[in-house]
């Protein structure tokens, strides 16, 4: 007997908005706790392995016609393909040493306005929402940028059932005060060298945010319509037979326990609907 699709929930959104530790925390909560099947994609990773194999390949990341000459090889697209499955494989720790510097974030916004990039993740992203559901997962969360278009495009190719999409925004200080773990701290108590480096990774989450506002293909852009949600608060919320899409603001000091627990809810009540 052929398994249902699987549902598909998708994390979207600005740079260091907590997308990627909250998605996590559902992960293992709706595994843990409520018995799912999940799976986790992280699409951005994808372009993160990108950048770190043409920058291998020598390609010049400033430069959109090298960059494109690299992603329209076949040799380099496949071997790109092993060396994400390489990575999948790594341990967290030589992974985040590896793909989550800001050099690599910075450049990834490069990558990822190529039009051939996205193609690469769209093309992976099929692959794996088939495996998930010829291993029976139930429920996948996909984390990274400009999931809505994604979703759907998913959920047209018989792939999923795109039932929720969760897009997070977050004040770029505070986003890098947390990055830099000065996460219950003031600004004003800090040192000037501890401002700076918050200053330069505000103007760095900002560049990234405005490249991929602006890119061509699959900008990032809020879902339209939907409501916003400022955490730790998500009112009660009826979940019907629509997908369900919110904005989710992440801006306020809080525990990674205190942003993530109404998420998990609010999830939870999606895929048990």
């Amino acid at each position: 007997m052929t398994n249902p699709v699987p549902k598909l929930i998708t994390f979207d959104g600005e740079a260091r908005s907590g997308k990627g530790t909250i998605v996590q925390a559902t992960k293992d909560a709706l595994r843990d706790t409520y018995g799912h099947h999940v799976m986790l994609i992280d699409a951005g990773q994808v372009f993160r392995c990108l950048v770190v194999a043409a920058a291998r390949a020598g390609v010049n990341l400033d430069d959109p016609v090298a960059i494109d000459a690299f992603l329209g090889d076949d040799a380099n697209a496949e071997a790109s393909v092993r060396f994400v499955k390489e990575v999948y494989h790594m341990s967290k720790s030589d992974r985040d040493a590896l793909l989550y510097t800001n050099q690599v974030g910075a450049d990834s916004a490069k990558i990822g306005a190529r039009p051939l990039s996205q193609a690469f993740k769209d093309e992976l992203l099929k692959k794996w929402l088939r495996d998930a559901r010829a291993e029976g997962f139930d429920v996948v969360l996909l984390d990274g940028r400009a999931l809505e278009e994604t979703g759907q495009m998913l959920e047209r190719e018989g792939l999923c059932d795109f039932v929720m999409g969760l897009y997070f925004v977050c004040d770029a200080t505070v986003g890098a005060m947390r990055t830099l773990g000065f996460a219950n701290r003031s600004y004003d108590e800090l040192t000037s060298h501890q401002q700076q480096e918050i200053n330069e990774l505000v103007e760095q989450i900002k560049a990234r945010n405005k490249a991929d506002a602006e890119r061509a293909v699959q900008p990032i852009i809020k879902p339209a319509g939907a409501p916003t949600f400022r955490l730790p608060d998500i009112p009660a919320v009826d979940i019907g037979e629509e997908r369900f899409m919110a904005t989710i603001d992440t801006s306020d000091k809080q525990t990674k326990h205190q942003m993530s627990q109404p998420v998990i809810a609010l999830v939870a009540k999606c895929v048990n609907n």
